[in-house]
């Protein structure tokens, strides 16, 4: 979750502002390639989304006059759309994101619309393909071998925390393999989190913590000072969810690794002991640093699929500082909710009086 602080605000007195009498408004600014500033799009509107589930986790629609973009090339170029809202000493900006235009659409509408498609830079990984064998050698650190394919494709923004783990053995990826795939495989080897590009357009990766441990970022609370919407949905889902993860490599130029996570908690209502039998979810894996990252990864992959239990679709105001996964305390009494909860997506509608939904779910003990 981002820091809200600005012009001399804290973050809390911000956070303020937006649950009280405020003020809004939204710019786009239109850039080009190179993300350099062109001028604010003063037709615009739009809806950016974020999933953390997805290959490609921000995407955005937007709508403009086809006439403020005359004379334009649009190709790779980007919008950036930025929160407002007016302080006592004057409006306070946060960017959020940066979208590559694709598949603009020409609506005759009393003037020509174009309607735009566009995704954040996870689509320059995408696109951009391996044009001959990539060959990894044995002893390369994994986050160095990932900065050098992001580099690769020309993105020079980049943010990943630092690891010590080397490949044990050689890797290959073939001919044609996309590069968000190949920065991917290297980030779930050491356990990280798959890359994802932050407001300012930077590619973003850290270490993988569970969410237990976690402490709650933000709070949306059914209180006198609610920013909650009508409309809040929970659904539990407690079929195929396993309380049994085994992972294993599957490589036959490497020692072999297993790793196997039984949920045998009588907390939890997945467990082998609550249920009476054995839900079990089994996979290989191509690689993985060592055994105790295996076992990490392993967990990790049960908590993910214990969380699916119980998820709510919450509706709130529109807030500028949610990412990648924040860790959320939610208390919704007609629904009997009070619990922490991890955010799996969610979306916004840039307009004065839209909506943010956040899809999240529950934090589950396992």
């Amino acid at each position: 979750m981002y820091n809200l602080a600005q012009g001399g605000y804290t973050h809390e007195q911000v956070k303020r502002m937006l649950t009280e009498h405020r003020k809004i408004a939204f710019d786009f600014a239109l850039m080009n390639s190179a993300d350099k500033f062109i001028k604010n799009l003063q037709s615009a509107s739009g809806r950016i989304s974020f999933n953390s589930s997805a290959e490609i986790m921000g995407t955005a629609s937007f709508s403009i006059s086809e006439k403020e973009v005359s004379g334009l090339d649009l190709v790779d170029y980007r919008i950036s759309p930025c929160f407002k809202i007016e302080s006592p000493t004057g409006w306070l900006s946060y960017q959020l994101g940066i979208y590559i235009m694709s598949s603009p659409r020409r609506i005759d509408d009393s003037f020509i619309q174009l309607d735009i498609d566009c995704y954040d830079k996870s689509i320059i990984l995408k696109e951009d393909k391996l044009a001959d064998r990539l060959y990894i050698p044995s002893g390369s650190n994994y986050v160095r071998e990932v900065q050098k394919v992001i580099a690769s494709a020309g993105i020079k923004k980049v943010s990943i925390e630092g690891s010590s783990l080397t490949l044990k053995n050689d890797l290959e990826f073939e001919i044609g393999t996309d590069k968000l795939s190949v920065v991917n495989d290297l980030l779930y080897a050491i356990n990280y989190n798959p890359i994802h590009f932050d407001r300012n357009g930077t590619a973003v990766s850290e270490r993988y913590i569970e969410p237990s441990v976690r402490k709650a970022e933000e709070e949306y609370l059914t209180d006198r000072y609610s920013i909650i919407k009508s409309g809040a949905q929970q659904t539990r889902d407690l079929y195929n969810i396993p309380n049994v993860i085994i992972r294993y490599t599957n490589n036959p130029d490497a020692d072999a690794l297993r790793s196997e996570y039984i949920n045998d908690s009588a907390d939890s209502i997945l467990s082998t002991v609550r249920r009476g039998r054995r839900v079990v979810d089994i996979e290989s894996v191509d690689d993985i640093a060592d055994q105790e990252t295996l076992d990490a990864y392993t967990k990790r992959v049960a908590i993910e699929k214990s969380q699916i239990n119980d998820t709510v679709t919450l509706p709130t105001a529109l807030m500028p500082q949610h990412s990648y996964k924040d860790c959320l305390f939610v208390r919704h009494d007609n629904l009997g909710i009070g619990a922490k909860f991890i955010e799996n997506s969610w979306s916004m509608d840039l307009e004065v009086g839209g909506t943010m939904q956040h899809q999240i779910k529950r934090v589950t003990l396992i």
